[in-house]
C-alpha cells in the first residue's frame, strides 16, 4: 500500500490532484516493498502457527526478526515520500511509515538483544509496539484520506489490526508461550492478507487514474 499516489481511480472526488508519471513510478516501487512485507508476514505466520510450542527463545527470535524486518521495509517505504509528487504540502510531512518503521526497529532490536526476556515481558513489548504503530498508522491513513490518496482505506485497516493485536495482548495477558504464539501467528496471517489485497487494489486504482489522465490528454 502506498500513500504516495494522489487522486484516485473510479472513486476519486472532484479536485483530486492528477497522477503524474513520477508519482506512478514511485508508487510502483513502493508496492513491491509492500508485497515483500506481506510475504514476510504470511511466511512467518505460517511457520509460527505450525510451531507454536517450540519454546520462548524460538518465538522471541522469530518475532524479533519479523518486527526488525518490518521496520526496515517501513523505513524504506517512508523515506522517498518527500520526492513522490504528492499534493502540495504533503511532501513536507514525515511519512507515517517512517515513524512506524523506527518504532518497529526499536521494538525488534529490544526483543532480540534481551536474551532473558520472559514470556509476559515479550508480549508486553509486542503489545506496546502494536498499539504505537497502529496509532501512527491511523493518523497517517486519516491524513491520506484528507489528501485524497488512493490507499488510505487499506492503511486504516492495517493500522486497526495493529491496534486490535496490541489491545488483546494488553487486556488478556498470558504467560503461555504457545497461546501467545498462536495469537501472533493469526495476526501475521491476517495482516499479510490485508497487505496483499490492499497493494493490489491500490495499484489498480493508480493505473486506472493514469489511464484516465492519458485519455484526457489525448482527447
Amino acid at each position: 500500500m502506498s500513500d504516495t499516489t494522489s487522486g484516485s481511480g473510479g472513486s476519486s472526488g472532484a479536485g483530486a490532484a492528477p497522477l503524474s508519471d513520477r508519482t506512478f513510478g514511485v508508487a510502483r516501487r513502493l508496492w513491491g516493498l509492500v508485497y515483500l512485507r506481506a510475504l514476510l508476514y504470511l511466511v512467518a505466520g505460517i511457520v509460527l502457527f505450525a510451531n507454536p510450542d517450540r519454546g520462548l527463545v524460538w518465538v522471541r527470535w522469530l518475532v524479533g526478526l519479523v518486527i526488525v524486518a518490518q521496520g526496515v521495509l517501513l523505513t524504506v517505504e517512508g523515506a522517498p515520500t518527500k520526492r513522490s509528487g504528492r499534493p502540495q504540502g504533503a511532501g513536507d510531512e514525515i511519512s507515517w511509515r517512517l515513524i512506524a518503521g523506527v518504532v518497529s526497529l526499536l521494538a525488534g532490536v529490544l526483543i532480540i538483544v534481551w536474551p532473558s526476556m520472559s514470556g509476559p515481558v515479550l508480549y508486553l513489548v509486542v503489545a506496546v509496539w502494536a498499539c504505537a504503530a497502529g496509532v501512527v498508522g491511523v493518523i497517517g491513513a486519516l491524513r491520506g484520506r484528507a489528501l485524497r490518496t488512493t490507499s488510505w482505506d487499506w492503511q486504516l485497516v492495517n493500522a486497526v489490526l495493529w491496534i486490535v493485536l496490541g489491545l488483546v495482548m494488553l487486556l488478556r495477558p498470558s504467560s503461555d508461550v504457545a497461546t501467545g504464539a498462536q495469537l501472533l501467528a493469526l495476526y501475521l496471517l491476517l495482516a499479510g492478507a490485508v497487505l496483499v489485497v490492499g497493494a493490489f487494489a491500490t495499484g489498480t486504482r493508480a493505473r486506472d487514474a493514469r489511464k484516465a489522465r492519458e485519455g484526457t490528454e489525448a482527447g
